[in-house]
């Protein structure tokens, strides 16, 4: 069978609103005339939107657009001799000359909690992030009625409510009145004898020992 290679060019066909262009090869088998085809792409290439490498992720933290109010109390809060409003400016300053998060890092060797935390208040709160709040103070631990206790034990023999020693120390105290539904740790009671030392200097006939240093051996 004789087969006779003739010619080959393209033509463009429009599938689905877009064209193609594909490569046609005529060849003679015998008698009759066949065609191969072979794909060669689309006309006009669809444009292929490129994935942003920077999609999904959070963007960079930096300090927002200061006023002038705000600079100036930075500007101010750089020579504080107070380390609390010093760091908190330092911060906000090299955050504001463009450097990230990782850098200021680096240069003050903070951890990057520390630079988050600083540089979302201000921009929240402003210039009253140089405002140190105040302790509210601990809890008292003990009531009015409770350090009465306290100090009306200690000024009592202890042989009169009944214990088997004639002196009072803070560990023995403290004992003494967990089992009366106080519970003051040693420590504790020697914070309030320390506190109440003058009261207790002017009421020393009353306080039950003959150590003349039992004042100063209690609060040991």
């Amino acid at each position: 069978m004789e087969v006779m290679l003739t010619m080959a060019h393209i033509e463009i066909h429009k599938i689905n609103g877009s064209e193609y262009k594909y490569e046609v090869t005529n060849y003679r088998i015998g008698n009759k005339v066949k065609h191969k085809w072979r794909y060669l792409g689309a006309v006009k290439p669809k444009n292929v939107k490129r994935k942003n490498p920077n999609a999904g992720r959070k963007p960079a933290l930096k300090i927002r657009v200061m006023s002038s109010e705000e600079n100036q109390v930075v500007a101010r809060a750089l020579k504080d001799n107070k380390s609390f409003a010093k760091d908190r400016a330092k911060i906000i300053q090299l955050s504001k000359e463009e450097n990230t998060v990782k850098q200021i890092c680096e240069k003050l060797k903070f951890d990057k909690k520390k630079v988050g935390k600083i540089i979302n208040k201000f921009n929240n709160e402003g210039i009253k992030l140089f405002d140190r709040k105040k302790g509210t103070g601990r809890p008292r631990r003990i009531t009015e009625d409770e350090r009465a206790k306290v100090i009306q034990s200690l000024n009592t023999n202890p042989k009169k409510l009944g214990l088997h020693f004639n002196n009072w120390s803070r560990n023995r105290l403290s004992e003494y009145l967990k089992s009366s539904g106080i519970n003051i740790s040693p420590s504790y009671v020697g914070k309030i004898i320390k506190k109440d030392e003058i009261r207790y200097k002017k009421k020393k006939s009353k306080m039950y020992s003959n150590d003349k240093n039992f004042l100063r051996n209690i609060q040991k």
